[in-house]
């Protein structure tokens, strides 16, 4: 295997990508909403309610999760849960038969009216007209989550993405798995995305991240596109592909453009024509993409 500089084989690429959702949604103000009494919304220490457009949420602290569950307008067809947390391979948009948000138990959960909010530890959910919901985290605010028309998404942006490069946020988590076969270990998602490229997640305490398949703009034999966690990223040309090849026998699915899977520490997303895909190590984020425009890197 071969490796090859990127700028000097293909130049410098700029980051495109059609996310599954508008830009990430500003931070809401929610002071100049009344505060009810939590009381009647608390049940086991979670607080449920429902809005007056149909959305079933709630905040769970001690999880350090919020969000809500229903069809969720501004995103695709099939997203019906919003989660808010720090947790970066949880938060986000999800395609979910396993409604997390919803009362279990007992008389269904108050609806939060327009102009309320309900502070619950360090959480802040509001509803407005709109249909308008939205909550916050944290004091001052870190965190936060838009349900509305204009624009459905989490905010701030993933830190540390070049401008353009797809944020995890706005990409789409469904119940599918990708590992492909059954077998002792057999912990790794592969998976084919538009543009004909085959790729994996191999990553447990570290690992590689990576792609085989033709490469938009390279013309001297490259044929995988990779990530080391930890060490480079760049492509190569693979005699025996790497990222194709599963452990074990099983139908290999394709990955949808505007959803995402993840691996430990990790991610990829899948966008028309090609892929995105992110690792963060020691605190570090490494990625590539790959789209019509050609293949760029982040790190290493």
């Amino acid at each position: 295997m071969v490796l090859i500089v990127l700028s000097v084989l293909i130049g410098i690429v700029g980051y495109s990508a059609a996310p599954a959702s508008a830009a990430p949604p500003s931070q809401p103000d929610l002071r100049g909403y009344l505060a009810v009494i939590p009381d009647a919304f608390v049940m086991n220490d979670e607080a449920y309610f429902q809005t007056p457009d149909g959305l079933l949420c709630s905040i769970q602290p001690d999880r350090g999760v919020a969000g809500c569950d229903g069809r969720l307008p501004g995103t695709m067809n099939g997203v019906n849960e919003i989660v808010l947390t720090e947790d970066a391979n949880a938060r986000g948009l999800r395609e979910t038969a396993s409604s997390r948000f919803v009362k279990s138990t007992g008389d269904a959960a108050p609806v939060l009216r327009e102009g309320q909010k309900i502070v619950f530890g360090d959480f802040e959910c509001a509803v407005a007209p709109g249909p308008f919901t939205a909550c916050t985290k944290g004091q001052p605010v870190t965190q936060w989550m838009v349900v509305s028309p204009n624009g459905t998404g989490i905010g701030p942006a993933t830190d540390g993405l070049p401008p353009g490069f797809p944020d995890p946020n706005e990409f789409v988590l469904g119940d599918e798995t990708y590992v492909v076969g059954q077998g002792a270990k057999n912990l790794f998602p592969l998976f084919t995305v538009d543009g004909g490229l085959t790729c994996s997640i191999i990553v447990y305490s570290g690992g590689e991240i990576g792609c085989d398949g033709p490469l938009p703009g390279v013309t001297s034999g490259q044929n995988e596109v990779f990530m080391q966690l930890p060490g480079t990223s760049g492509i190569r040309r693979a005699d025996s592909p790497k990222f194709s090849t599963p452990a074990y026998p099983g139908p290999i699915k394709q990955l949808p453009v505007g959803y995402r899977v993840n691996g430990i520490g990790s991610t990829c997303m899948a966008i028309p024509g090609g892929v995105a895909c992110l690792g963060t190590i020691a605190g570090a984020l490494h990625g590539f993409q790959v789209s019509p425009a050609g293949v760029s890197t982040i790190g290493g």
